[in-house]
């Protein structure tokens, strides 16, 4: 457990036992340093010698410790390279970010329970220092984040309970301890749904998750509605049904309000994927392919965790997320291939595979977004498909629509908040590869057409019929994301970051297309 708080007095009048330095390439680069001489004076007469005989030069990800004795105490030096500086300033603070999940991972491995760093010039990243503040403690939070519950040897995996202190500049102005509480609220909401994420399918049941949802809403006043099958069925929401017959397990479908005393406020709907294990039902994965399919409530996790985050910034918007919970199981009642189905708008479907399963669920979840509270702009995110991955990695989420302010906004969000998306075409020439000859849809894209990603995003918009839409396919982003420090081996709670940010300022992002210039 991490905790945070900003520094009171001078940096090194701290009684910490870990002071970590951020540092450019050959150690006078684009970040504040000055404290090198304090070390030299106190410490270390030749560091900067020290440094370089360690071929330690400040290039980026590097790092380097130096412990050093202080009146009975030991004190420890943690150096990490932040590189040259870039062109673009996302990518700077990207690799800020990284260097915070640098750090925190060293302080647990070192065992340093208290330590301090320096909040670096917000020029650079060009956002002010409140918001760099925000970003910094969000990345160090998510970095602390550890799934070791299920260990019955707590020894060899102790908890770590770190506090970290952050030093401002004196000279700088803002409310840094709003931005600070902001950034909490955030990564605390985030880890409590990547723990969910990272719980075994045994565990996080759709009865498990909605009882946890229900504590959420009661916790942060947020209206809650979960009901099962029979008024799925009262509804006509064929495609949940169809997913949800295969299992023992009860389905759940979840819904979270958020309202503004605003009047007139429009109204935003998040809708999100919520299988909490997926064996492919009859249309069986091979068993290596069902390694990770824990993860596939990752979208409607994403959800929830921004309707928990909402609730204590309140935006001037309302907000409501429709998660629908379901194992995808192949037992004796489980849909089969070439079966029809009706959804919630009355459109069909025929069942080519019955591992094209979310975008069922998520079917009935957007029309019941659309028919019940009118949201003048819906998305929805969900592990769609494999093809996503494939084409865009672990790196970029990706992204479909036809809203053109969408296709700005987004992008732009997520390069400022760390949750990168990338478009795909959603081309009407695209549509072709769902039609059926026995029904109005097939649920997946004739194979002639390729494209799996895009041709699951036109099924989906099949059932968007008024509100400005987009899709997020977090297939390659939502687990398991290699090489970046502060998401660790497990969930990366994919685009909850970009998400948040969307709601907390929707009328500017919505009301104009100019995007602050450090989105840029």
């Amino acid at each position: 457990m991490l905790t945070m708080q900003l520094a009171d007095q001078d940096f090194w009048g701290n009684n910490t036992e870990g002071f970590v330095f951020f540092l450019g390439e050959n150690l006078d680069g684009f970040v504040n340093h000055a404290h090198l001489e304090h070390i030299e004076q106190q410490y270390y007469p030749h560091l900067r010698t020290v440094l370089k005989r360690h071929k330690f030069e400040g290039k980026k990800g590097q790092l380097y410790t130096l412990t050093a004795p202080n009146n009975d105490q030991i004190k420890q030096f943690i150096f990490i390279g932040l590189g040259k500086q870039s062109k673009k300033s996302y990518i700077d603070l990207e690799t800020l970010r990284r260097a915070l999940g640098t750090m925190v991972l060293t302080l647990k491995k070192l065992s340093i329970e208290t330590a301090i760093f320096s909040l670096p010039n917000e020029e650079i990243y060009k956002i002010s220092a409140e918001e760099l503040l925000k970003q910094t403690a969000i990345a160090a939070l998510m970095a602390s984040y550890d799934f070791t519950e299920l260990k019955s040897n707590k020894d060899s995996h102790p908890e770590w309970n770190g506090n970290l202190f952050i030093k401002i500049a004196d000279d700088k102005k803002g409310n840094f301890a709003s931005a600070l509480q902001q950034a909490t609220i955030i990564g605390d909401a985030m880890n409590q749904v990547r723990r969910w994420c990272d719980l075994p399918g045994n565990f996080a049941t759709p009865t498990y998750l909605s009882q946890e949802v229900e504590k959420i809403a009661a916790e942060h006043h947020l209206a809650c509605t979960v009901f099962g099958h029979e008024k799925a069925a009262e509804l006509g929401m064929g495609g949940f049904l169809a997913v949800d017959a295969g299992s023992h397990q009860d389905g759940k479908f979840v819904v979270l309000e958020y309202k503004t005393k605003e009047k007139n406020a429009p109204t935003i709907a998040l809708v999100g994927k919520g299988i909490t294990f997926d064996t492919g039902g009859i249309s069986l994965k091979p068993s290596e392919s069902m390694h990770g399919m824990k993860y596939d409530m990752s979208g409607a996790a994403a959800a929830i965790a921004v309707m928990k985050i909402i609730a204590q910034l309140k935006p001037e918007v309302n907000v409501v997320s429709v998660t629908p919970f379901v194992e995808n199981m192949p037992d004796g009642s489980a849909q089969r291939q070439d079966d029809v189905i009706r959804f919630m708008n009355g459109k069909t479907a025929e069942i080519k595979s019955t591992d094209a399963e979310g975008r069922l669920i998520l079917a009935d979840g957007l029309c019941y977004a659309e028919k019940f509270y009118t949201p003048e702009t819906i998305i929805d995110i969900a592990t769609l498909t494999g093809a996503c991955l494939i084409a865009l990695g672990y790196y970029y989420t990706g992204l479909m629509t036809q809203d053109d302010t969408l296709l700005e906004v987004l992008p732009k969000i997520g390069f400022a908040t760390g949750d990168r998306t990338w478009p795909l075409p959603l081309d009407d020439d695209f549509k072709a590869a769902n039609n059926s000859p026995i029904a109005d849809l097939r649920n997946t894209g004739s194979g002639e057409y390729k494209a799996g990603t895009i041709t699951a995003g036109c099924f989906l918009q099949e059932f968007v019929k008024n509100a400005r839409w987009a899709h997020l396919d977090i297939a390659g982003t939502a687990d398991g994301v290699p090489g970046i420090s502060y998401l660790g081996r497990g969930s990366a709670g994919a685009s909850i970051r970009l998400l948040v940010e969307f709601v907390m300022n929707y009328r500017t992002y919505m009301g104009t297309t100019q995007i602050p210039e450090h989105e840029a």
